[in-house]
């Protein structure tokens, strides 16, 4: 028996007439009606016209499927659509809203009432969707994705859920998402490894299921020797230094202290671990470095706005995480030529060549530490295996590749599903 809360969220149907508070940022027209609507998304279907896209995300903070939302948005505006970004986080701007704004998508703050489920979002989130006359809406992740399928379907959109993780979580919340999962046009998964978990989970099967890996501006992450010496000299590093580093949340998921505990008995004056990022664990892992004896050669960074300029000051980037499912991260560190140290989880094996553009571990203490100890000891492969990197991320993922086949997607399903 369904609970009452999930009974409202496929009850939603939209009403004769609607108000809705608009953010100065977000100038959507008034609906003018849906009565040409499947004559007009066909023509833009099949003749190529601009669309209009709203990408759902929990919020304008900083994290991969944000990142990813952000540098999709930007190139399809590049490429003449109306994109929109909608936050559904409780209250807040979050940095990445300058991004999107400064990138020419029109953001829109919709907050999520209540620590339980919101039997309002759905209505809410259709009327703007609805107003915006938005033809396609694309969900990011589990909470976008329970709160955009009714908005989605009462709005009459095509929807789009992209999966950046594993699936988790059980019980009631579980059977929720797989059933809205049920009626999204298409579900993709950002790696292999992300899609196979989805089956497993009875979240999507194919036709639907289908994989789009995540893509960066390659212009922007490149090796720069420039670069290299001026990090340096601000962080007080000699050029010959050998420097490592991670760039993530400091969140439980990374698991960035067995980062720590495997580099800690390693650093010396001439060998250092730069951490970049911020989060909920940072005291915790702080304090875990202070407490060692070589704890004096970890740099903890905070959350930076320049991270493909920090990239050029490292040798060896490492990522510990528990669990992962394309991590940008990952992609960056490989387009600025960099070797990668990293955990076999989630789509990093499709992404890593081990021994060839990087080293690849198991998640546990033992296995991490005898592998990063055996790449120290491969220090003089490393450029050859950063430039192999680099050849790599150039020809899988890029921006420009990944956008061009979510665009393609987008016009398939308006061609073949155009609103009734």
């Amino acid at each position: 028996m369904l609970h009452p809360f999930d009974k409202a969220l496929y009850a939603v149907r939209m009403p004769e007439a609607t108000t809705l508070t608009k953010p100065s940022r977000c100038k959507c027209p008034p609906d003018p009606g849906t009565a040409t609507r499947p004559r007009r998304r066909i023509q833009k279907s099949v003749y190529g016209e601009p669309m209009i896209v709203a990408h759902v995300i929990s919020s304008f903070f900083v994290g991969g499927q944000e990142v990813m939302a952000v540098e999709l948005a930007t190139r399809q505006v590049a490429r003449g659509h109306r994109v929109l970004a909608v936050s559904l986080a409780p209250a807040e701007a979050g940095s990445l809203d300058t991004a999107f704004v400064r990138a020419g998508v029109e953001t829109l703050h919709l907050p999520k009432r209540g620590p339980t489920v919101d039997i309002t979002l759905p209505l809410r989130l259709a009327t703007a969707l609805r107003r915006a006359r938005v033809d396609v809406v694309h969900l990011h992740n589990p909470l976008p994705l329970i709160y955009g399928v009714p908005a989605g379907k009462a709005a009459r959109c095509a929807i789009v859920f992209t999966r950046h993780g594993l699936v988790e979580g059980a019980g009631r919340q579980l059977w929720l998402r797989r059933q809205l999962a049920r009626f999204v046009d298409a579900y993709v998964a950002v790696s292999s490894e992300v899609a196979d978990n989805s089956r497993a989970h009875r979240m999507a099967t194919e036709p639907k299921l289908m994989v789009i890996e995540n893509g960066i501006d390659l212009g922007r992450y490149q090796p720069r020797s420039d670069l290299r010496a001026a990090v340096r000299a601000e962080l007080g590093l000699s050029v010959g230094a050998l420097v490592m580093g991670t760039v993530c949340r400091l969140v439980e998921g990374k698991n960035v202290g067995l980062l720590l505990r495997a580099a800690l008995p390693h650093l010396a004056p001439e060998v250092h671990l730069l951490v970049i990022g911020d989060g909920p664990d940072r005291a915790v892992l702080e304090a875990l470095a202070q407490a060692h004896p070589q704890g004096r050669f970890v740099r903890f960074l905070g959350q930076r706005n320049d991270v493909a300029r920090l990239l050029n000051g490292l040798d060896l980037f490492a990522l510990s995480s528990n669990s992962e499912g394309h991590p940008l991260s990952v992609i960056e560190a490989m387009a600025t030529g960099l070797p990668v140290l990293a955990t076999r989880v989630g789509g990093i094996p499709e992404m890593i060549e081990d021994d060839q553009t990087g080293f690849l571990s198991f998640a546990d203490e033992q296995a991490f530490t005898a592998r990063l100890a055996a790449a120290l000891e491969q220090r003089p492969r490393w450029p050859a295996m950063g430039e192999a990197a680099r050849a790599a991320a150039s020809q899988r993922f890029s921006s420009e590749r990944m956008t061009d086949r979510y665009l393609a997607l987008y016009r398939e399903i308006l061609r073949t599903q155009p609103a009734p």
